[in-house]
């Protein structure tokens, strides 16, 4: 056939989240070594987008509230949302907590506590390296806190982020 139609069709539900890229082929049925074209769709999730225009431009937030790893895991990973990102580098600050987990003891904090967006960078990542010890101690948490003034008190956007190491010993 010289024309085609796809139509994509996703769920509607309530939970916000991350948009989604997938790329689709398109080839001829019988030629699966010839790619007549390669299509980039970015789905969007709308509840995410009416959320993020309620807040002001530039409000950096966690992507979740709490995070859960095991203590042979080499590191935690922790996300950070830039919502409606403008053209300009912001600099934000973040502080660990202990709570039951002790930094170098249980964990090594990251260097200077800062977290750098380029202009129009929607996300960072913080990587928080875990010590590996073979001591019974059971499970252990720290929290990391945004310390900078570009967050908001909204709901659903998270300032802190619990961290629970889970004791595998």
């Amino acid at each position: 056939e010289s024309r085609a139609r796809v139509t994509l069709a996703m769920a509607s539900d309530e939970r916000r989240e991350a948009d989604q890229l997938s790329t689709l082929k398109i080839r001829e049925a019988d030629t699966a070594a010839i790619t007549l074209a390669t299509l980039d769709l970015v789905l969007e999730d709308d509840d995410q987008r009416r959320f993020e225009s309620q807040l002001p431009a530039n409000t950096v937030a966690f992507a979740v509230g709490q995070v859960s790893v095991r203590e042979r895991d080499p590191a935690v990973q922790i996300d950070l949302v830039r919502f409606n990102p403008d053209e300009t580098r912001l600099v934000v600050g973040t502080r660990v907590v202990d709570i039951t987990a002790n930094a170098s003891e249980d964990f090594f904090p990251p260097g200077n506590g800062f977290v750098v967006f380029g202009p129009g960078q929607r996300s960072a990542r913080i990587l928080i390296p875990l010590v590996q010890d073979v001591q019974v101690e059971g499970d252990e948490a720290f929290v990391v806190e945004l310390t900078s003034a570009n967050t908001s008190q909204q709901e659903g956007v998270h300032n802190r982020v619990a961290v629970m190491i889970r004791d595998d010993d």
